[in-house]
């Protein structure tokens, strides 16, 4: 039977034999789990049996851990903002479930290439490559291109492909020394950021996957979703929001962030700072900066900027909010010539950002505290405990290649803040994560109910998933989910879980969560894709988005999750005395039991009551 909206193929690919099984999709499956991040949880929570969880919650590095590449119906479609793909894995840094998106035009490559799903397992006993064309796939031998940085390794592969149009996904040295916190990246400078999956990259000896796919995508009623696009395209070109990322990108937010008191400072103890310096304004004054889009979008977020070094001229690829604020303010770093260094070594080397800046930010704020001294220094190479100062720019640059090589204190620093915390024998109060996962650049105070948000989210301290502090900002409104004080997460926490459902769907289709688009009307363009009657519905397709969702809290429970994880520490609840979000205390533990009602989740064990497992035909 044909379906619409997909390729219907999913390829198995073991790395360890390099066998390919191609497999259809399961109909019924995609009807319940959409694609992308939900439709990959499914898959993972069926390859993996009650021992394989148990070996993955010690040993995320297993080579069972199942690497799954993945597009949804809406991908590379007419929507506005839908060349993205989903990237999951057990995450080698929370050792939990782990997801991340990136936009770019590998996703659209990926989308083309007959397979709605690729699956890696195994690992090689040398580095490889996948290369898939017109939906024919290869395993090719990497090993000249292994230890190269991304860019040079995409150069590479096209030259000796002969096809500068192929799309890579790849990994530098961070995935390959498997920093927990690697990250995958394509296109140059698109990033599949969080949750370290390139560690996971890495560990298979898997150097990158290139496609060229021509494959078509039939839909069930093109004229219906060309129907609901039209105000979508309209609300998006008239959205004050959306049109400060076109000319400035994300770094719009900075200077705003900082008078709300979002933009963390100095690890998390301060949000107070010359933000005019770091600016999107200020980016351009001082360097050349280009925009650019990801296929098929209008917002054009995406920044170059230009550089010289050594007499010549440097692409960098962004830099991003996010970036700027890791190296910037939570390091206390207020110049660009440092934070573009970083932004670039971490495009180079598939680094998380934001893991990585964190990490760095936290050896600052021990070195400032002069905390376990006797144990720090024997790590340093090339730097003293004295050199350990917030903006001390040098050493935050010699500290990031220190964590690319695994070299000094770099190999420590690779494993993230948790690890950090624990190996130290320091308050692990003080290390700023949530399940392993760093906090973002968006302080716990400033939006208490994206606090609740990064508490209950399945991989961590996430700001995408959801993007909440968005909508109680109003950037965006969602109906039903409630905005006011944004202090105060007080009754908040139904519209927690329906907006979490929500960029979960997002997610799951594969779309960007900056179009905001509507649940009635992204239910509208899910039927139109698919001619799935069981999500043309608002009420369906949201319940697809809670499915994935519970079934990623049930992995999650399988690896150890509890109750007592889905908590902040108090290093980024501590009260402020100056700032947008001075004097704010959050205490959201009644907050936490209301959502648990509303999700479902049963308080003494924090996994799915049974009753919801049920609900939700899991």
């Amino acid at each position: 039977m044909k379906m619409y909206g997909y390729n219907g193929k999913i390829a198995y690919i073991n790395l360890s034999d390099g066998t390919i099984d191609i497999q259809n999709l399961d109909e019924e499956i995609a009807k319940k789990y959409i694609g992308g991040a939900s439709l990959s949880a499914k898959l993972t929570y069926d390859l993996l049996s009650a021992n394989d969880f148990e070996t993955l919650k010690s040993d995320p590095f297993s080579e069972i851990n199942p690497l799954i590449f993945s597009t949804g119906p809406l991908t590379a479609s007419l929507v506005p903002s839908s060349s993205r793909y989903c990237v999951t894995a057990i995450s080698p840094l929370t050792g939990i479930w782990g997801e991340s998106t990136s936009g770019g035009y590998f996703p659209t490559a990926l989308r083309r290439s007959g397979y709605d799903a690729i699956i890696i397992t195994g690992r090689a006993k040398t580095p490889q490559m996948i290369v898939i064309r017109d939906g024919e796939i290869s395993i090719l031998d990497a090993q000249d291109i292994w230890g190269d940085d991304t860019r040079t390794a995409i150069g590479k592969i096209r030259a000796d492909l002969e096809d500068d149009k192929i799309r890579v996904a790849c990994i530098g040295k961070g995935g390959e020394k498997k920093v927990r916190y690697a990250c995958i990246i394509n296109d140059e400078g698109r990033a599949a950021g969080r949750c370290g999956i390139g560690g996971i990259m890495g560990d298979k000896h898997l150097k990158a996957i290139a496609i060229k796919g021509s494959n078509k995508i039939e839909y069930a009623d093109l004229d219906k979703m060309r129907n609901t696009i039209k105000p979508i395209r309209t609300v998006m070109e008239q959205n004050f929001g959306l049109n400060f990322f076109s000319h400035y990108g994300t770094l719009c937010y900075m200077d705003m962030g900082m008078v709300l008191g979002d933009v963390p400072h100095r690890y998390f103890t301060s949000t107070d700072f010359r933000a005019e310096y770091l600016t999107g304004r200020a980016l351009k004054e001082k360097y050349p900066v280009l925009n650019y889009n990801c296929a098929g979008c209008t917002v054009a977020c995406g920044r170059t900027t230009i550089v010289e070094k050594n007499g010549e001229k440097l692409e960098i690829d962004g830099p991003e909010y996010e970036t700027t604020a890791a190296f910037g303010p939570l390091c206390d770093v207020l110049d660009w010539d440092p934070i573009l260094e970083c932004n670039h070594l971490c495009n180079l080397q598939s680094l998380d950002t934001i893991s990585a800046g964190v990490s760095i930010a936290f050896l600052f704020y021990l070195g400032e505290e002069g905390l376990v001294k006797e144990k720090i220094t024997p790590l340093l190479k090339d730097m003293s405990y004295e050199d350990l100062r917030f903006g001390n720019a040098e050493i935050m640059v010699k500290l990031l290649n220190q964590i690319i090589n695994r070299e000094g204190i770099g190999d420590l620093l690779a494993e993230g803040v948790k690890r950090i915390a624990e190996e130290l024998g320091v308050d692990p109060e003080l290390a700023a994560h949530v399940k392993g996962l760093e906090v973002p650049m968006h302080d716990p105070r400033a939006y208490a109910i994206q606090a609740l948000a990064y508490e209950i989210c399945n991989v961590g301290a996430s700001h995408e998933k959801p993007d909440i502090f968005n909508i109680e900002g109003d950037t965006a409104t969602i109906p039903r989910v409630k905005t006011g004080d944004r202090f105060s997460p007080e009754g908040k926490e139904k519209g927690l879980v329906l907006y979490w459902n929500l960029t979960n769907l997002y997610d799951s289709s594969v779309i960007c969560n900056f179009s905001h688009i509507q649940q009635n009307q992204l239910a509208r363009l899910l039927g139109a894709s698919t001619g799935f009657k069981e999500i043309a519905k608002k009420k369906g397709a949201l319940e697809a988005g809670e499915r994935g969702n519970q079934l990623k809290r049930l992995i999650n429970c399988k690896l150890g999750i509890t109750r007592k994880d889905d908590k902040l520490p108090k290093i980024v609840t501590k009260v402020l005395h100056h700032g947008g979000a001075m004097n704010v205390k959050l205490d959201l533990e009644d907050n936490l039991k209301k959502f648990y009602k509303y999700a479902g989740w049963d308080w003494e064990s924090g996994c799915p009551t049974e009753e919801k497992i049920q609900e939700m035909e899991i």
